[in-house]
């Protein structure tokens, strides 16, 4: 079974970007570009639009900086690490006990 590219076009902030993905990541591609849309349409209102001096390359700045800086805190809250290593603890002191 092949690789299942297609070519996706989305717009956003007016531009259109051609982009070659899998068919089974078209929706998550769909929804990001709604919500890059949306994110960007609220600096401009927050800042003042263009009227403020600012284009939208830098609302699509800001708007690729919260969207890292998420993804990096969500990242945190995912690290299982503590938790595998208290895990790993418990049964060394169970096998510990159980051979006693």
């Amino acid at each position: 079974m092949g690789d299942d590219k297609f070519l996706l076009t989305l717009e956003i902030a007016g531009r259109r970007y051609p982009l070659k993905i899998r068919r089974t990541d078209e929706q998550a591609f769909r929804d990001a570009a709604a919500r890059i849309n949306r994110k960007i349409n609220q600096y401009r209102v927050a800042y003042g639009g263009e009227h403020s001096g600012m284009t939208t390359q830098d609302f699509m700045a800001m708007t690729a900086i919260q969207a890292l800086a998420e993804n990096f805190s969500l990242g945190d809250k995912n690290d299982t690490k503590p938790f595998e290593e208290k895990i790993g603890l418990l049964i060394s002191d169970l096998d510990h006990y159980l051979k006693q």
